[in-house]
């Protein structure tokens, strides 16, 4: 059995405020939380915005601003997260002035915070590009950042367990749909976390099989795995004149026979008489 060292709760910002972070910290755990630049004081933008107090730590272009409570924001550049940012604003861009063109009235874009952070609105008629407000988007583009109450680790080591948040996000998806953990069709509480409870367990095994996988064969999704099992079905035949049973196994596929390798079961095309 292995024995775990220490548990780090990461989420992305729709888990920062206050409140959350607090509720963490008084329970004594250890966070990684992406931050919200844009919503700092203004003394900390400054801050974050000054690239040139940027310091190279390791593969990462870093800077750290030391938080109140002894929570410490790390923000990293990244010339390729830039050009990607450039590149997603463009984008956007050509669609918003494509609409402009073909409708001038400002109420098509209301609903529509992507392009109207970009938009400025004259006299409730007037529809044209807001360029100071490009301007500030552009000082943006490449910065990430996090907040962490864990003083023991680097930069890197930080960012590095924040990239791992993609294995939870992709938990959740698998849970919701091909463990379908929801809807729940239950009214009483035991059996609702007995749904709940299966449903989590079959996760677990799930994870497990795709890290079994990966270490001794090669990386496959969990959508591949379970495809693959739940298509290694068996027909069973019956002989009229005896009574006796066959069970003929359906062909295997390559990635089938390596899941059962892989958790030490032999699988086979082989017709047998069932007893």
């Amino acid at each position: 059995m292995v024995e775990v060292g220490r548990m780090v709760f990461v989420a992305d910002s729709g888990l920062l405020s206050k409140a959350n972070l607090e509720l963490l910290e008084g329970s004594e755990k250890h966070y990684i939380v992406a931050a919200r630049l844009k919503n700092q004081p203004e003394s900390i933008k400054k801050e974050i915005l000054d690239k040139g107090s940027y310091q190279q730590k390791e593969q990462l272009l870093v800077k750290e601003i030391v938080l109140p409570g002894g929570r410490r924001l790390l923000i990293n550049y990244s010339e390729k997260r830039a050009r990607k940012d450039a590149h997603d604003r463009q984008t956007t861009l050509d669609k918003l002035q494509k609409k402009i063109r073909a409708s001038k009235n400002p109420e098509s874009f209301i609903s529509n915070f992507g392009y109207r952070k970009y938009l400025k609105i004259e006299n409730k008629q007037q529809v044209s590009i807001n360029e100071e407000k490009l301007k500030l988007a552009e000082q943006w583009d490449g910065l990430h950042g996090v907040i962490t109450n864990i003083d023991d680790m680097s930069a890197s080591e930080i960012f590095e367990h924040y990239k791992g948040l993609w294995q939870v996000e992709e938990s959740f998806r698998l849970s919701k749909h091909d463990l379908q953990v929801r809807p729940i069709y239950h009214w009483a509480p035991k059996r609702i976390q007995a749904h709940v409870a299966i449903c989590f367990m079959a996760l677990v095994c799930i994870r497990h099989l795709s890290y079994r996988v990966k270490l001794q064969y090669q990386p496959l999704s969990p959508e591949i795995i379970r495809n693959e099992l739940v298509h290694v079905q068996q027909s069973i035949l019956i002989n009229k004149t005896n009574n006796h049973r066959y069970g003929i196994p359906s062909k295997p596929t390559l990635y089938a026979q390596k899941i059962y390798q892989v958790m030490g079961e032999k699988l086979s095309a082989t017709p047998f008489l069932l007893e």
